[in-house]
């Protein structure tokens, strides 16, 4: 039976990413990405460490193989004979991260000021112009959220990705739920991230992270001025990238989530990474 879904789900937002390395077909790891429209031009978003395979903050190896991915293999999604909301998975494509066969020549973005540390990277896919209407890719910033609304600590968040490598239908994403745990507005380590009280697996790296909130929105405390919203509020605040203290399930499992304004700033820099982690 194929799927009905509504095409403004959340959910479409995000990709189940196979990092493949040079000369093989087999599978280093996986992760979870999401697309971005800037300019008329599509891009994947996920972290550093999905394609470096480094700790950008201790700059060591995540494993103790030197191997690192130059594809991802990922599939989108399309309309079933021209409606719209019936759709049916495609199959894998594989996106180059090199421009070169040497593997010199990244294509990916990084933060302008802060390269790595900031451990999101987008990568340019195509042109909108270039898209099939049969193909449906669901970038993040195009759906309605109450973007009016800003996180607050205590808020409820959802992480969407793939816990072990468990994907929903489609390869839609698993949600899991989790609540904001620092103050939003106050940076840690001088960096743009905030952490999140959460229980997150391996593969969720990379997954975009969604507020929600129920209540009376935009009440002063005072009165009902207008432009209030009553119920449940929405909103898009940042990007996953790992849990302090994961390898032991007795410490915090605090996550790091990279607030979305770094989206903007890398892709308006439009700086393109280095491989100073291919000699480490």
């Amino acid at each position: 039976m194929t799927p009905k879904l509504s095409p403004d789900t959340p959910s479409f937002a995000t990709h189940y990413l196979r990092m493949i390395p040079f000369n093989e077909d087999s599978v280093l790891s996986t992760g979870t990405g999401f697309l971005y429209e800037y300019k008329n031009v599509y891009y994947l978003i996920t972290n550093g460490h999905n394609i470096t395979r480094m700790n950008p903050e201790q700059t060591l190896r995540i494993t103790n193989s030197a191997a690192f991915p130059v594809k991802i293999r990922t599939k989108f999604r399309a309309s079933v004979d021209e409606k719209v909301d019936v759709m049916t998975l495609l199959p894998p494509i594989d996106i180059k991260l090199y421009k070169d066969e040497e593997f010199q020549k990244p294509i990916w973005l990084v933060h302008p000021n802060s390269g790595y540390l900031v451990d999101v990277v987008a990568i340019p896919l195509f042109d909108s112009k270039e898209l099939s209407k049969d193909v449906h890719l669901y970038p993040i910033n195009k759906f309605k959220f109450d973007t009016q609304f800003g996180p607050r600590v205590a808020d409820d968040v959802f992480i969407l990705g793939y816990p072990f490598n468990i994907t929903g239908g489609l390869e839609l994403p698993v949600w899991k739920k989790g609540s904001i745990a620092t103050e939003p507005n106050v940076p840690i380590d001088d960096l743009p991230k905030i952490f999140i009280d959460t229980a997150t697996r391996s593969g969720m790296s990379g997954s975009p992270v969604i507020m929600r909130r129920t209540g009376i929105h935009g009440f002063d405390g005072r009165k009902i001025k207008g432009d209030d919203i009553i119920g449940t509020i929405e909103n898009f605040i940042g990007i996953y990238s790992g849990r302090i203290g994961a390898e032991n399930e007795f410490k915090a499992q605090l996550g790091v989530v990279w607030k979305k304004e770094v989206i903007d700033e890398i892709l308006e820099a439009q700086q393109v990474g280095d491989i100073k982690f291919q000699l480490k």
